[in-house]
């Protein structure tokens, strides 16, 4: 693993804190992607695995997949408006 992948690994840690243990969030070393693993019960049974070469966009996916589940609701017991 080069200095980058560690950038890469602590981008990672950082985005899973920021969710607050609904995600699982790694850097794969092999593959040069994040990935995000979904781990709240309103996923579908087969479960939710989000890729991205990009932090960004990774989170912005993992936003989407949010909104698409209901997570909001399930996580806060109402719907918040996406702003």
């Amino acid at each position: 693993m080069d200095e980058r992948d560690e950038d890469r690994r602590r981008v990672a840690e950082h985005i899973e804190w920021q969710k607050q243990g609904a995600w699982v969030v790694v850097w794969g070393v092999y593959t040069r992607r994040f990935w995000a693993f979904a781990c709240w019960p309103v996923v579908p049974e087969c479960g939710v695995v989000i890729d991205a070469q990009e932090p960004d966009r990774l989170y912005a996916e993992m936003r989407y997949v949010e909104r698409e589940h209901d997570f909001l609701r399930w996580r806060y017991g109402r719907a918040h408006p996406v702003r």
